[in-house]
């Protein structure tokens, strides 16, 4: 009895305690899904904008950054742009007297040429000669390692538009040849090899004329040469070369306009030799080495 009492009572008490802890069991689990569907939807509410305002916040920075350098790298660049701005300093081997006095630069009456000095930019590596440019042209493999030299630099003097005349000297320093004629060897053959290139020029450019006005046996070297260029217009391009003991020296001046047509400002200037004695005077007093 006692045994059954106690069932009884203990089924009782179960029977209820089960329904009781059953409903609080509901309403347990029911309270902890409403919290967590409250949380969900704090969460959902807050956390990305929590989230996404941490994360945005590098972002953001990230974004900032990556266009502050950015918009920061285009003023450089426009700058370098610039002739006047372009390229290294010029070398102590190349001293501001060795450039040509604008006064000898053909054209001068015209353009009033500025010292070739004070636009002149150092060249890393191998100077592009004009010639080269224009008649698609490069050293030979036998010269090729000479192309760099010892120093080198470029000069625009003068860029009056596509139809004016522009002016550019570029300087090539094998070296100071006094030690060894080695290097005024070097800065010959340079010389020689930039010579063949005008003379091919028809060949390498179809369509070309070249025209040379030089000696042969001169130790300059002058030429008038045309190039049709891609846009249906021609270059007119009248060269000047020389290489006085060691240094390679190239005086160029070009003009573009319709085929046949005469350039806006005639050609005018002094004779080939003269130009190519102003052209080595001011390097063998600056470099004292002729």
């Amino acid at each position: 009895m006692r045994t059954s009492g106690t069932s009884g009572t203990s089924g009782t008490s179960g029977a209820g305690g089960t329904r009781r802890g059953h409903g609080t069991t509901v309403i347990t689990r029911t309270a902890v899904t409403a919290a967590a569907l409250l949380c969900l939807g704090v969460l959902n509410a807050c956390g990305p904008d929590d989230s996404g305002g941490q994360n945005a916040a590098p972002g953001t920075a990230a974004t900032a950054a990556a266009t502050a350098p950015a918009s920061g790298a285009a003023q450089p660049s426009t700058g370098a742009a610039k002739p006047s701005s372009a390229g290294p300093a010029v070398s102590k081997d190349i001293p501001a007297g060795a450039w040509i006095n604008p006064r000898a630069v053909p054209l001068d009456a015209v353009y009033k040429w500025p010292a070739p000095a004070g636009t002149a930019k150092g060249v890393s590596g191998t100077p592009a000669f004009k010639l080269q440019e224009l008649c698609h042209s490069k050293l030979s493999q036998d010269n090729e390692s000479l192309g760099a030299g010892r120093a080198a630099a470029q000069s625009v003097i003068g860029a009056g538009g596509a139809d004016q005349w522009q002016a550019q000297q570029t300087l090539l320093y094998e070296g100071d040849p006094r030690p060894s004629s080695g290097v005024a060897q070097s800065a010959y053959a340079v010389f020689g090899d930039l010579r063949d290139e005008v003379k091919a020029c028809a060949k390498t450019v179809p369509g070309a004329t070249v025209k040379v006005t030089s000696p042969e046996d001169g130790k300059y070297f002058a030429a008038t040469v045309t190039v049709p260029q891609a846009g249906g217009t021609t270059v007119t391009l009248h060269e000047y070369l020389t290489a006085p003991d060691g240094t390679v020296n190239e005086l160029s001046l070009w003009t573009a306009g319709k085929p046949g047509a005469q350039p806006k400002v005639p050609w005018a200037g002094p004779a080939d030799a003269d130009v190519a004695k102003a052209m080595d005077s001011a390097l063998c007093t600056a470099l004292k080495d002729c």
